[in-house]
């Protein structure tokens, strides 16, 4: 198994960058970013891409890589943040020094589109990331579950153990059984943007976790099947399906349409590998982090999820 680099965990006073490498933030969500890193007694420092717009993104290519490129070979930055998701990593991905970055480890956090990155940085860098809330959301005043989550994971040089239950979110079990392995994954339509590059998922003896957002039934059901194809299910040990918040197709009738359930049971289940819904990750709140790349524990059976091994030293 190859062996995981650990970024050092984050104190307080430490420097955040704050990049934005896929959509741009207005001025409201800038404010809230800002006071959301003060508030976990951090230091914010702002990357040319954060107060850029470029079309549907924050900023050209060149200064998005480059913002994340500096970030990493910067000595006096700790950790870097991504501000939101949206669109546009992809655009970037041959862009980044990923030879520096394997020789600069640091605390990276994002969610959504910033899959792209996750799944490049664990695996060409080999570098433990950490999929999660984004400071743009408000972290003043988000929910206990998912600031004791984030901070646990990037604070603490410790494994966090037990990801939390959510009450009356109950886990779903598709398949039964147990699996272990290091976890890996992200937003579906990323992991399927991805298929037949360079910075293609590897599942091989991995836990694999998916989420997605606002998307149809008919979207989810294609980008399931073609990981399927891919052999990303056949290759993995284990399988986390996250949240699935705005998915749905309501112009359609019943007998036009099938629901999640319907298609996890026939893209994903018949591949036998224990598999559970509903792990409270992705577009939803409360959030649990996920140390992405870190051993995890998936018991399928009972529903838990437990994280090994510190993500952070």
């Amino acid at each position: 198994m190859t062996r995981m680099i650990k970024p050092k965990h984050l104190k307080p006073g430490d420097r955040i960058a704050l990049v934005a490498p896929s959509s741009p933030i207005d001025e409201e969500k800038l404010v809230l970013t800002v006071d959301s890193v003060k508030f976990l007694g951090l230091k914010p420092v702002l990357y040319p891409s954060v107060t850029m717009r470029h079309g549907y993104l924050s900023g050209p290519d060149e200064i998005r890589a480059k913002d994340i490129n500096n970030a990493f070979a910067d000595p006096g930055i700790d950790g870097i943040f991504c501000v939101r998701g949206g669109y546009g990593v992809t655009r970037i991905l041959d862009r980044i020094n990923y030879d520096m970055i394997s020789k600069n480890p640091k605390v990276f956090l994002g969610y959504s589109d910033i899959t792209g990155l996750h799944v490049a940085l664990n695996q060409l860098c080999r570098l433990i990331t950490f999929h999660g809330t984004m400071p743009s959301s408000g972290w003043r005043t988000r929910d206990a579950v998912t600031l004791e989550s984030l901070t646990e994971n990037l604070f603490v040089p410790a494994p966090v153990g037990p990801a939390p239950c959510i009450p009356g979110e109950p886990i779903q079990t598709i398949n039964p059984g147990v699996a272990e392995g290091p976890i890996v994954g992200g937003n579906l339509s990323l992991l399927v943007s991805t298929l037949g590059s360079p910075y293609e998922v590897d599942t091989k003896d991995k836990i694999l976790f998916i989420e997605e957002v606002d998307e149809k039934n008919y979207k989810v059901d294609r980008g399931l099947s073609a990981l399927a194809l891919a052999g990303k299910f056949s290759d993995c040990r284990g399988i986390i399906l996250g949240t699935w918040d705005g998915v749905g197709d309501p112009e359609l009738t019943p007998e036009k349409n099938l629901t999640l359930a319907q298609i996890f049971d026939e893209v994903v289940k018949p591949f036998c590998k224990p598999t559970i819904n509903n792990f409270r990750a992705g577009h939803i709140y409360p959030q649990i982090t996920i140390p992405m790349g870190v051993r995890a524990l998936l018991d399928a059976t009972r529903g838990t999820v437990s994280f090994l091994e510190a993500a952070t030293e």
